[in-house]
C-alpha cells in the first residue's frame, strides 16, 4: 500500500509527475491521429477531384439538367455543379471516417460515438434527397400533363396543375421525413392536413372555375327539356281534341 502523501510540494509533484507520465504515454496516440488526420484530409481531397472528374465525363451534369437537379441547386444558391456536390457530399463522408478513425487512436470515445451516429445517419439522408428529387421530377411531370389536359376545357387549369405539383411533392417530402426518421405521428397529422387542403383547395378551383360551365350545361338541358315538351303538347292536344281527328281518320276509310 502507497505511503500517505502528508506535505503540499509532494502532493503537487507527485500530481505533476503522474501529469506527464500520462502526457507522455499519450504523445505516440496524439502524433498517430494527426498523422491520420493529415494524411485522411489529403487523400479524400484528391480522391474527391477524382470523382468529380469522372462524373463530368460521363455527362453527368447533362443528366442532371435534364431532371430539373441543376436548378434546383441554383435556386438554393450553391456554386458547384451536380457532379461537384457529389463529389463534396463523398468527400466529407470519407473524412468523417478519417475523424472517427483519429479519434479511435486517441481513445475520444465521446468523439466516436457522435461521429457514428453522423456516418449512421448520412445514409438515410442521401436517400431522402434522392426521394425528393426523384418526386420533385414526378411532380414536375404531373403538373404539366394536368395543365396541359384541363388547359382547353378549364380557365383554371393552371390552378389544378400546380395542386397537383404540390400533391405529388408532399407525399415525396412525406417519404423522405419516413426515410430519416421524423416521428411517425407528427407525419400522420402532416399528412391529414396536407389531403384535406388539397381537397379543399381543388373543391374551391372546380367550384370557382366551373361555374360558368355548370352553367351552360343546366341552360342546355333546359332548353333541351322545353323544346320536348313543345313538341310533344301538340300532338297531344290533336291526339285527345274531343276525338274528331280520330272520327275524320275513320269516315275517309269507310269512304
Amino acid at each position: 500500500m502507497p505511503a500517505a502523501v502528508t506535505d503540499l510540494p509532494t502532493a503537487l509533484l507527485t500530481g505533476l509527475a503522474a501529469g506527464l507520465a500520462t502526457l507522455i504515454s499519450a504523445i505516440p496516440s496524439i502524433l498517430g491521429a494527426l498523422l491520420i488526420l493529415l494524411l485522411g484530409w489529403i487523400i479524400t481531397g484528391a480522391l474527391a477531384g477524382a470523382l468529380a472528374r469522372a462524373l463530368r465525363a460521363v455527362r453527368v451534369n447533362a443528366a442532371a439538367d435534364r431532371a430539373g437537379v441543376t436548378r434546383v441547386l441554383q435556386r438554393a444558391q450553391v456554386r458547384a455543379d451536380a457532379a461537384g456536390v457529389i463529389a463534396g457530399v463523398v468527400k466529407w463522408y470519407l473524412r468523417l471516417i478519417v475523424i472517427l478513425m483519429a479519434a479511435d487512436a486517441v481513445k475520444l470515445t465521446a468523439v466516436s460515438t457522435i461521429v457514428n451516429q453522423i456516418l449512421a445517419f448520412v445514409p438515410n439522408l442521401l436517400v431522402a434527397v434522392l426521394i425528393l428529387a426523384a418526386f420533385s421530377w414526378l411532380a414536375t411531370l404531373a403538373r404539366n400533363l394536368v395543365t396541359a389536359a384541363l388547359e382547353p376545357t378549364m380557365p383554371n387549369a393552371k390552378t389544378i396543375g400546380v395542386l397537383a405539383y404540390g400533391a405529388t411533392f408532399g407525399f415525396g417530402v412525406l417519404a423522405a421525413a419516413t426515410q430519416i426518421g421524423v416521428a411517425a405521428t407528427l407525419l400522420n397529422i402532416l399528412f391529414i392536413g396536407i389531403v384535406g387542403a388539397l381537397a379543399l383547395a381543388f373543391g374551391l378551383a372546380f367550384g370557382l372555375g366551373g361555374r360558368e360551365e355548370a352553367a351552360r350545361m343546366w341552360r342546355e338541358m333546359n332548353g333541351a327539356v322545353g323544346n320536348v315538351v313543345k313538341e310533344g303538347a301538340p300532338a297531344a292536344a290533336n291526339a285527345s281534341g274531343n276525338g274528331r281527328p280520330v272520327e275524320r281518320t275513320e269516315h275517309a276509310i269507310r269512304t
